[in-house]
C-alpha cells in the first residue's frame, strides 16, 4: 500500500488543526489574565501547523 495518499490527508489535517488551535491561543492571549496560556497554545499549534514539513525536513522525503 502506498502511504502518499494518506500522508497528504494527514498534511492537511494537521494544518488545519495547528492552525485552529493557533488562532485560539491568540485569541486568549489578548486577556491579561490568560496571557501566558495563550502564548503556550499559540506556540503549541504552530507546531502542530508545522510538524508535517519539519517532519519532511527531518527524513528527508
Amino acid at each position: 500500500m502506498n502511504p502518499d495518499p494518506v500522508w497528504s490527508m494527514l498534511n492537511y489535517a494537521l494544518h488545519l488543526i495547528g492552525l485552529l488551535i493557533c488562532l485560539g491561543g491568540l485569541t486568549l492571549a489578548r486577556k491579561p489574565r490568560h496571557r501566558l496560556l495563550g502564548r503556550m497554545l499559540a506556540g503549541g499549534g504552530f507546531l502542530v501547523a508545522a510538524s508535517p514539513t519539519l517532519y519532511a525536513l527531518v527524513v528527508g522525503t
